[in-house]
């Protein structure tokens, strides 16, 4: 049944439901939930509407376990959507429920939810807590399938914090469930997820063996983008090995399956690879026809997602912008009735209720500064979400503007500037990084050293930046400041090879907060390297890569004044 037909259907019978009145038919509710929880996996917009009406009615009809499943669903729509308080909300309302039911399946399939959202969120460490949760319930009653998915989801956590022994005994563990489910699927999955830990390892020949056990079974089911994604792990294992041969015919399998699939992220990947594989070989005219192919195509995928990116922005701006000017209106008008009444009360009254006017006044004083105030959070607001969308690609470095932004004011603060340059320093660090919604995510994530094109593709970014905040009128130069905090003391910077004076002041202060932050939190291709290295870092350089006033005030922030930031971030990618 197309998927239009099956949400129109659920709608049907929702509303049969809710006209009738009359308590529904258990089992007919729990048939339409599990209806739903299919659709949350392909829309999991109308899938959150469907859940809504169920648990409005199961909460009527008094079924518990059936508002805990509607709540859970809710929650797993709002996490595929990216909004993680939500999700988590409506999930612990289901846990909440659960934990008081005899239904084991239920709360271990919440607790995996709530692990999926805790890693989104980049906690890694919560995210094991309920993985860990689900996996001790789901061994209790035999639950296969979800102990073969929360396996590999525990790995994935492992991996992300690169203890490699534990990510391989669980992704070993997830490999034998899917074996004893015979689910070929999982099982490939499980196959790549093992030789990827494995070549980290230095063990290439078992890896070998994993890939293409991975490599069979994909081909043989049919599923072209797993089956691309397997070929480019053979092709870059056999170009480590320097047989480009062998490389090149799986790279070229990946692109084939890829294009089959009308998989366009895969088709990119394949891409780079070719393209990477021929400026290894000095074939360079064939490695930038395959660069060619990538960024027109990377060109076309991003504004295909930066145009539905920027319209939302754009509207949620003008809405914005709307409700400061009807705000600001409507007080105008009402300071203008209140004038006129008071003038008039005044020449009645003869001045006789002046300490109440006074009062009166004093009282509509503490309400404007009050609706002053809501329209600057809602600026806030706005900018906080600019900066969400650059964590949406880069989910590596989440939190890393809001940090920087937290340093440099404080650096800001500490060489006495205006109170303007410091607002403005606050809001184009909170924004610096938005330029890197133009970089595929799978170069923001690569967990090794960057080519020299993925190393030029980052460093498009700042230009990137200054094209998206130049289109919005701002009362600071944002888009001058992001363009320029990059850019190095003696010259050696980019995009523009600025240097001393010719760079801004507040480009030069978030440049040394970036670094900052940047060496003491985590990175995929690097573990923390701690305050003290990054001091350490910016002192070698001072006068050189970093003004030298802007170092002394960053050393006087964090030695002497015990400037902290005050969380960090992880990263990975666990399944539903």
């Amino acid at each position: 049944m197309p998927i239009s037909n099956k949400i129109e259907t659920l709608q049907m019978e929702l509303e049969k439901i809710r006209v009738s009145g009359i308590d529904p038919d258990r089992e007919g509710l729990v048939d339409l939930l599990e209806q739903i929880e299919i659709l949350s996996r392909t829309d999991p917009e109308n899938a959150c509407v469907l859940a809504e009406q169920t648990l409005a009615i199961s909460r009527k009809s008094g079924f518990e376990v059936e508002c805990a499943k509607s709540l859970r669903l809710i929650g797993i729509s709002y996490s595929q959507r990216g909004e993680y308080e939500k999700a988590l909300d409506n999930s612990l309302k289901a846990l909440a429920i659960y934990n008081g039911t005899d239904d084991s399946a239920g709360l271990s399939s919440t607790l995996n939810t709530i692990g999926v959202i805790y890693r989104n969120r980049d906690d890694s460490h919560k995210a094991l807590e309920y993985y860990s949760r689900s996996l001790e319930i789901s061994e209790k009653i035999g639950d296969k399938k979800r102990i073969a998915t929360t396996t590999n989801n525990i790995g994935v956590i492992y991996q992300s914090l690169n203890e490699w022994e534990r990510a391989l005994e669980f992704a070993e563990k997830s490999l034998q469930s899917f074996t004893e489910l015979g689910n070929d699927l999982g099982i490939a999955s499980s196959c790549n997820n093992v030789g990827t830990i494995l070549q980290y390892q230095g063990d290439h020949s078992a890896a070998k063996e994993y890939f293409l056990k991975a490599y069979e079974i994909l081909q043989r089911i049919g599923y072209k983008t797993g089956l691309s994604a397997s070929c480019n792990n053979l092709g870059e294992m056999y170009m480590r090995q320097e047989d480009f041969k062998k490389a090149g015919h799986y790279f070229h399998q990946a692109l084939e399956a890829a294009i089959e699939a009308d998989a366009k992220e895969r088709i990119l990947y394949s891409y780079e690879y070719l393209s990477n594989l021929h400026e290894t070989m000095g074939d360079f005219r064939t490695a930038l026809q395959y660069y060619e192919k990538y960024s027109n195509l990377n060109q076309q995928v991003f504004s295909e997602e930066s145009t539905r990116n920027m319209i939302q922005l754009q509207i949620k701006f003008e809405t914005e912008k709307k409700k400061k000017e009807a705000e600001i209106y409507r007080l105008k008008n009402i300071e203008l009735r209140n004038e006129i009444s008071e003038r008039i009360h005044i020449e009645e009254v003869l001045r006789k209720h002046q300490e109440q006017l006074e009062d009166q006044i004093n009282d509509r004083t503490v309400e404007l500064i009050d609706s002053f105030n809501k329209l600057e959070r809602s600026f806030q607001g706005s900018i906080v979400l600019i900066s969400k969308i650059t964590e949406l690609r880069d989910p590596y470095t989440s939190g890393h503007q809001i940090r920087v932004a937290k340093l440099a004011s404080a650096i800001a603060k500490e060489l006495n500037l205006p109170e303007e340059k410091v607002e403005a320093i606050n809001i184009a660090a909170l924004v610096h990084d938005i330029g890197k919604i133009n970089i595929p995510q799978e170069i923001l994530s690569k967990p090794g050293v960057l080519s020299n094109l993925e190393m030029r593709m980052i460093q498009i970014h700042p230009e990137a930046g200054y094209s998206i905040l130049s289109e919005i009128n701002f009362p600071w130069p944002i888009a001058e400041i992001v363009r320029e905090h990059h850019e190095h003391f003696n010259g050696s910077g980019y995009p523009q090879g600025l240097k001393a004076d010719e760079i801004m002041i507040e480009a030069r202060i978030i440049c040394v907060a970036d670094v900052l932050e940047a060496m003491s939190s985590h990175r995929p291709y690097r573990p923390v390297l701690g305050l003290d290295e990054a001091v350490r870092e910016i002192t070698e350089n001072e006068n050189v890569l970093y003004d030298g006033n802007v170092v002394n005030a960053c050393r006087t922030v964090i030695i002497n004044k015990g400037f902290s930031f005050s969380f960090s971030t992880g990263k990975g990618n666990p399944g539903s």
